[in-house]
């Protein structure tokens, strides 16, 4: 596995506890599924009205951390007290992209629509020549060296 969803079994392990806490008190997954968009949302409103600095910058870390927790633990509620379902799938899914379009809002009012646009169509860029896929099997241990940023971006990221 790569990428991030390399890091789910282990961010799940450490959610155990939480999640044994929810299915000892009967939480239903869809409360989990919308305490997430909750989570999402007031992590858009800080970005969209909240002064940026430190205090706001951890205040939307920690919201997406819950939000985080909240797409992880739905699920295996689900699972584990036998609540699955094709709907609870689907409301599941929806949830999580609705949570992302609120943080999203956050930021188009924060930083604008364009440079929010240009940063979600960076985000969902495929692997290519400037981000190799990392070395698989045999002589793995000698990884491609990350790309130095282009000067017009190190300058406008330094700003």
């Amino acid at each position: 596995m790569n990428g991030l969803y390399a890091l789910k079994p282990w961010y799940a392990a450490r959610l155990g506890g939480v999640r044994a806490l929810l299915l000892a008190r009967d939480v239903r997954p869809a409360t989990i599924t919308v305490a997430g968009v909750g989570f999402g949302a007031l992590a858009g409103a800080v970005l969209a009205w909240v002064a940026p600095g430190p205090l706001a910058a951890l205040a939307v870390a920690l919201l997406l951390a819950a939000r985080l927790a909240c797409a992880n633990l739905d699920g295996g509620v689900a699972r584990e007290s036998g609540r699955t379902t094709r709907f609870g799938a689907v409301v599941n899914e929806l949830g999580d992209r609705a949570a992302e379009l609120a943080a999203i809002a956050g930021c188009v009012v924060l930083a604008g629509p364009a440079l929010t646009a240009a940063a979600a169509l960076a985000a969902t860029l495929p692997r290519g020549p400037l981000w190799p896929e990392p070395p698989r099997g045999r002589g793995a241990a000698r990884a491609v060296p990350p790309a130095r940023p282009s000067a017009a971006c190190r300058s406008s990221c330094s700003r």
